[in-house]
């Protein structure tokens, strides 16, 4: 009985990390000019995603938040060979356009890319006007993030 137990918690435990996936994350400003410290906001998206991946199971990792002066993103291979280097099997790219002037409320473009051959996979736009204050809109990130998650298992 001892012995059925025991392999039924294995079981138990094993199971869900072999489905896991590693994901990595990084977060790009545009819009901000370089002097300006890191907006909450930024930081709101990159604690929202990684709280959505990792209750929804998978590993997760981040990169520094990145600020780029346009909307090209010439650092995207070198933050791909990065997460494939750390064996992550998908990177989330936040990017986070805010408004000349206003470090807050930004149109958030999320993209997941396989890491294994650098494919886009989903991509999804976001901004959220109706949040009142911080918590609100971390549960509001968080909630668009949690979207990407079953794109993710579709992709596996």
């Amino acid at each position: 009985m001892k012995r059925w137990c025991f392999l039924i918690g294995l079981a138990v435990l094993v199971l869900p990390a072999l489905s896991a996936a590693t994901v990595s994350f990084l977060v790009v400003e545009t819009g901000l000019p370089a002097e300006t410290a890191v907006p909450n906001a930024s930081r709101l998206w990159e604690n929202g995603m990684l709280d959505a991946f990792f209750e929804a199971g998978h590993i997760v990792s981040n990169a520094p938040i990145l600020r780029i002066a346009g909307k090209n993103f010439p650092e995207l291979n070198a933050e791909m060979k990065e997460a494939r280097e750390g064996g992550a099997d998908f990177l989330v790219v936040a990017f986070l356009s805010y408004r000349e002037g206003v470090p807050e409320k930004p149109l958030a473009t999320l993209r997941l890319f396989n890491v294994s051959n650098g494919s886009l996979l989903y991509e999804t736009s976001f901004r959220d006007e109706a949040a009142q204050n911080s918590e609100e809109e971390f549960l509001a990130i968080k909630n668009n993030a949690k979207k990407l998650v079953p794109e993710l298992r579709r992709k596996r």
